[in-house]
């Protein structure tokens, strides 16, 4: 069952995609902050981590600097949701590892699946 941790300060965005990914079988962990996201990034070990860039006490960035997820979790793939349409400079994306990102307006939940499902096979 592939793994994915969500870090999202929105509850009710957090929890749809939560539904949305359990239903299509992934296993799935949350996290209201970037904070939490490293304490449970370290604990639940996600295939991928679906990430805002805007949330109070870390942000997205933060959680992308202190994760070092390149070393540490080399396989974990990170696709960013955000209202910012420039949330990570490509060169930031690719020295982080993340594979994708997202505008939270044009991406429906249920999208979220199928792009979910990409990254994890």
């Amino acid at each position: 069952m592939k793994k994915v941790l969500i870090i999202e300060d929105e509850k009710p965005l957090r929890d749809v995609y939560c539904l949305i990914l359990e239903k299509e079988g992934f296993k799935v962990n949350t996290a209201e902050n970037g904070k939490v996201g490293i304490k449970k990034l370290n604990s639940f070990k996600p295939d991928l981590i679906i990430l805002d860039m805007l949330m109070p006490v870390k942000d997205g960035l933060g959680f992308l600097r202190s994760a070092k997820l390149s070393s540490a979790h080399p396989n974990t793939k990170t696709i960013i949701v955000s209202n910012l349409s420039d949330a990570i400079s490509s060169s930031d994306s690719k020295k982080y590892g993340v594979v994708h990102s997202f505008i939270k307006v044009d991406l429906s939940p249920s999208d979220l699946a199928t792009i979910a499902k990409k990254y994890t096979s």
